[in-house]
C-alpha cells in the first residue's frame, strides 16, 4: 500500500517477462505499440474472464502497460 491507502502498482518490467528482456530493448515507437497492443488484449481478457482474482491481476498489469505507455509518450 502506498502512503494514501492505494495498492502500488508493479512496473510492466516486473509483470511481463517479454517487455523486460526483449520488447524494453527496442525503439521507442515499438514499444509504443506494444503497450497499445497489449492494453487492447488485456482488456478483452478482463471482460472474459469470471474468476475475480484472475480479473485483479490483469487489471493490476493494465496498469502497469497504460502507465508505461504514458511514460513512453511522454519521452517520444
Amino acid at each position: 500500500m502506498s502512503l494514501f491507502g492505494q495498492k502500488s502498482t508493479s512496473s510492466l518490467v516486473h509483470l511481463d517477462p517479454l517487455y523486460k528482456n526483449v520488447i524494453s530493448k527496442l525503439p521507442i515507437t515499438n514499444r509504443i505499440r506494444y503497450c497499445k497492443s497489449f492494453i487492447y488484449r488485456i482488456k478483452d481478457d478482463i471482460l472474459n474472464t469470471k474468476c475475480k482474482s484472475e480479473k485483479r491481476k490483469l487489471k493490476n498489469i493494465l496498469n502497469a502497460v497504460e502507465s508505461e505507455l504514458k511514460i513512453l509518450i511522454c519521452k517520444y
